[in-house]
């Protein structure tokens, strides 16, 4: 009874940090730490809106939602420390810090950092026929599903919900209500 009580209370100060992070403006030179902690919780939220079906009657569903990261070790931490104990629907997260291109296609979730950059497109480029949430730093683009955008001085995010359908993707309604801007095509 106890466990549950503990993880009753870490979701609902989780939920709580989101809200206020997401409604509070960042200074306008806000701390790196503040907005990678902000886009941890991010990425453990989105995996509670986002579905996996599977693809052909054969598949099964993971056993776990892996959310990978290619970001420096300082971020890596501050994920791990974001989904640590955590489960949605009954799978538990598990943080994973890449090494290779050929590891992202094992991913659920794959943060990229900046789409834009070399390395962003080749971590993009690796899983772009694969059931992958994509989530990067910047402008939509065609392999980008979600983007964490800057917007007066907050963190926001905008959907590609072209990019989500291509992969096989469903996001839900209340995530797509929650973008900043959705994008169709």
């Amino acid at each position: 009874m106890a466990v549950l009580t503990v993880t009753h209370a870490r979701r609902a100060a989780t939920a709580t940090l989101v809200v206020w992070l997401a409604l509070t403006p960042l200074a306008a030179q806000a701390p790196s730490q503040i907005e990678a902690n902000l886009k941890a919780v991010f990425l453990f939220n989105f995996s509670k809106y986002v579905t996996w079906p599977a693809a052909k009657m054969s598949d099964r569903s993971p056993a776990e939602l892996r959310i990978c990261a290619t970001a420096n070790d300082a971020f890596f931490a501050i994920l791990k420390n974001a989904v640590q104990g955590e489960e949605v629907d009954g799978k538990p997260l598990l943080p994973v810090a890449l090494d290779g291109l050929d590891e992202a296609r094992s991913c659920q979730i794959l943060f990229v950092g900046n789409a834009h950059s070399p390395d962003g497109r080749a971590w993009l480029a690796a899983v772009r026929n694969a059931q992958v949430l994509t989530v990067a730093d910047g402008a939509l683009t065609d392999d980008t599903v979600i983007a964490f955008v800057r917007d007066n001085n907050r963190i926001r995010f905008d959907i590609n919900r072209a990019a989500a359908s291509r992969r096989g993707l469903n996001v839900s309604s209340k995530l797509l209500r929650l973008a900043r801007r959705v994008r169709e095509q």
